[in-house]
């Protein structure tokens, strides 16, 4: 409700080809890019004039002391910007959507965070199942992919394309304090032999794996990996969930109990399933207006 009332207003707005304001949930920021630092002080605080008159507006609320700057450049210092005459608190780090974004883009600080929760992750586990008895090995392998694998390659797309030799040994550091769990061998195996014995991809080759695909098929980007290269024309793209925004349909319009429905541009889907003791079924029917398609 907040973003079909209010958000989306603020999203609209036309800004300088150099600005680009990013929103999820309740968290904004903005992007800014300029030659000079003078010129980077004006655009930006101009975009925060603008950003501020909308949430006086409609009344928000925006918390100076969890609001902060990152510099990325090899300016010394930074322009000072304010909001409600009070200066933003500059960082040389910040973090957005999981991600720890770092004034050198070296991805460093991300990589250590994920290294600290990864390694109190992994004392938990031993502590619960022991290295060699309490939970069984298969159970082990899936806790690893589906938890540890999938918290470390959390925005992979951002971070992972491509990794130094620095972030790849310091993954294959992560990974193999899972891969001693996993297989209950002692701590003088290399750690390639842990991958090989188990099958499990390295660490560093799955995240580039990630980023190439993120990049390719969703951002529609041409990657590199290997010497190999991705080039997007030769993918299908994927297709949307939905051609209309959810604020151009009144409640009314989606939930009727009338025998005939109102007609929405496009082609609409109706699903339905059941299940009756062992034996499962499911229909669709797909209506363009009062057409039957399939």
């Amino acid at each position: 409700m907040f973003w079909n009332l209010v958000a989306n207003e603020i999203i609209s707005e036309e800004w300088q080809p150099n600005v680009h304001l990013q929103a999820f949930a309740d968290d904004f920021i903005f992007v800014i890019s300029e030659p000079t630092g003078a010129k980077l002080k004006a655009t930006a605080q101009a975009a925060l004039t603008k950003f501020q008159h909308w949430t006086d507006k409609h009344q928000l609320k925006v918390s100076t002391e969890k609001s902060t700057t990152i510099l990325i450049s090899r300016l010394v210092s930074g322009p000072r910007v304010k909001w409600d005459n009070q200066i933003i608190k500059r960082s040389t780090s910040l973090k957005y959507l999981g991600v720890i974004i770092d004034n050198k883009l070296n991805w460093a600080d991300h990589l250590i965070n994920m290294k600290t929760k990864l390694t109190y992750l992994h004392q938990k586990i031993t502590r619960i199942a022991g290295t060699n008895r309490g939970l069984n090995k298969d159970l082990r392998r899936r806790l690893y992919k589906t938890v540890t694998e999938r918290m470390i390659l959390h925005g992979a797309a951002a971070w992972a394309y491509p990794l130094s030799a620095r972030q790849s040994r310091l993954l294959n550091s992560i990974q193999r304090k899972f891969l001693l769990n996993i297989t209950g061998a002692y701590s003088t195996t290399p750690t390639a032999a842990l991958q090989v014995i188990e099958g499990i991809l390295q660490l560093h080759i799955k995240a580039e794996q990630e980023a190439v695909y993120v990049r390719t098929a969703r951002l529609r980007k041409t990657s590199n990996y290997n010497n190999i290269n991705f080039n997007l024309n030769n993918y299908e793209e994927g297709t949307t969930s939905t051609k209309f925004h959810p604020a151009i349909f009144q409640l009314e319009d989606r939930i009727s109990l009338k025998k005939q429905f109102l007609p929405v541009p496009g082609l609409n889907i109706f699903m339905d399933g059941s299940k009756i003791e062992d034996k499962t079924g499911s229909a669709f029917c797909v209506m363009e207006e009062d057409t039957t398609k399939y």
